[in-house]
């Protein structure tokens, strides 16, 4: 091997440990900031003011609101930290218009997602083993106060702030220094831990990837977005207006098929946005 092989072989290894050197200390950083602030906010609301009871009421009858002022913390730090390193969050996110193919589909794609959710939640063996997954969401979702703002938080606010922290901060800032397939898993891992509950951080993971395809493809965070806020939307009107009470007197057997149809309709949808996208946007 020639002495200029050699010395182009080092550089691309030096180079190559660190980028690995920045990615994990970027995702270390993140996660350190961000489950910092949650325990900070969590320490502030729940012992420095507990004993201002207004503000307790709104926010045990609104648990939204403690989610929504802790991921808009999160989005105000993150824009700072691209900021002092002379990038723009906003430019990373891609604020892109989709076409009404890709709004359909995805939306589809959502409604599919929503009814396997809620059916797999509702098998009697994971209510048994798993009941944290449904009392995750009877606890944010089931509350009767201000149904409105839950609605609104969770179609427009809760997606829009996650989208911009996950997909455009933590994923586009990864994947300055290493391959997408690594970013994707990496911003899962950080979207993961930050929901702070086992299970619902390996669901988490999981979904993560999912809405983050979408934003891959169209290059819009829109795409993200839409699909998480419109998965929400009909979570909550699957819960609220009877279609998990209705799954639960059909019982298992049904329910298996219900969810296997869901899983089969939601991955075609997966698949036609991918040919849309190679179609259109490749």
């Amino acid at each position: 091997m020639s002495m200029d092989t050699t010395i182009a072989s080092t550089r691309m290894e030096e180079k190559t440990q660190t980028a690995w050197g920045k990615v994990i200390g970027l995702t270390l950083g993140y996660l350190a900031v961000y489950v910092g602030l949650g325990y900070a906010l969590i320490f502030l609301l729940f012992d420095v003011l507990l004993d201002v009871k207004p503000l307790q009421e709104a926010f045990y009858n609104l648990p939204l609101l403690t989610a929504l002022l802790y991921f808009t913390l999160c989005v105000i730090l993150s824009d700072l930290f691209f900021r002092v390193r002379g990038k723009s969050l906003i430019q990373a996110c891609q604020f892109r218009k989709i076409d009404k193919t890709t709004i359909f589909l995805t939306v589809f794609v959502a409604v599919c997602m929503s009814i396997f959710t809620v059916t797999v939640v509702n098998f009697s063996s994971v209510k048994a083993t798993l009941p944290e997954l449904d009392n995750y969401m009877a606890w944010i979702m089931d509350k009767e106060a201000a149904p409105l703002f839950l609605l609104f938080s969770l179609a427009i606010i809760v997606p829009f702030v996650e989208e911009i922290v996950f997909r455009g901060a933590v994923y586009n800032d990864l994947k300055d220094y290493s391959n997408i397939t690594v970013a994707i898993l990496l911003q899962a891992l950080v979207y993961a831990v930050m929901q702070f509950e086992l299970i619902v951080g390996i669901y988490s993971f999981v979904s993560s990837v999912f809405y983050i395809m979408v934003y891959i493809w169209f290059r819009s965070l829109w795409a993200s977005i839409l699909i998480q806020a419109s998965s929400l939307v009909c979570v909550i009107s699957w819960r609220r207006f009877g279609l998990k009470d209705q799954l639960v007197t059909w019982g298992d057997d049904i329910m298996y098929l219900v969810a296997a149809l869901a899983f089969t309709l939601m991955i075609t949808g997966y698949f036609f946005l991918w040919k849309h996208y190679k179609r259109k946007y490749a």
